[in-house]
């Protein structure tokens, strides 16, 4: 086999690691998103049902799932990707 003139040494691989404020603001979102699946559970457990409560004509755990649930997720997660 003839030798080739290219030398060819070996090279340690290049790791990239993350900023470590990228990791934080996942770790950030993933926990406002779970506190916001769990919120309504003990919410409809309080006495005097406080979810039962109509803000025009609507009930509170409505409001609470149709609206404010979803805003506070993308919220959470546009702040998380802007910590990038």
């Amino acid at each position: 086999m003839p030798s080739s003139s290219i030398p060819i040494r070996p090279r340690g691989r290049a790791i990239i690691a993350l900023p470590m404020a990228a990791d934080r603001g996942r770790r950030i979102a993933a926990i406002v998103l779970v506190v916001l699946l769990l919120l309504p559970l003990p919410a409809t457990l309080l006495p005097a049902a406080p979810t039962a409560i109509r803000i025009a004509g609507v009930t509170l755990l409505w409001w609470y799932a149709a609206l404010v649930a979803p805003l506070t997720a993308a919220v959470a997660i546009l702040l998380s990707r802007g910590l990038r």
